[in-house]
């Protein structure tokens, strides 16, 4: 598999390219974007058992990001607003 398919780079490559240099985002978008992947990894990790150097973009399919943002109102007791946060960041990357 090309470096192209880990979402570790790909995910590097949009905070650094993307959003600081191309968009211009505030610090404070980039720290929740920031939270929402670290959340999201750690789930990926206890759901696919892999790390976040080891997931591709095939990883993060519909059905796995639903999974994410049910496991972020029922375990972590977030709101609707939330997850419709966290959701953004995800269809922003």
């Amino acid at each position: 598999m090309g470096a192209a398919n880990h979402l570790a780079v790909l995910i590097e490559r949009w905070f650094t390219d993307r959003l600081m240099r191309h968009r211009g985002v505030s610090s404070n978008t980039i720290a929740s974007y920031r939270d929402t992947f670290r959340l999201l990894f750690a789930f990926a990790q206890t759901r696919l058992g892999k790390s976040p150097s080891q997931l591709t973009l095939r990883d993060l399919d519909a059905p796995f990001i639903g999974a994410f943002l049910e496991d972020l109102e029922t375990r972590r007791s977030a709101s609707v607003r939330t997850r419709n946060l966290r959701l953004t960041a995800i269809r922003s990357f």
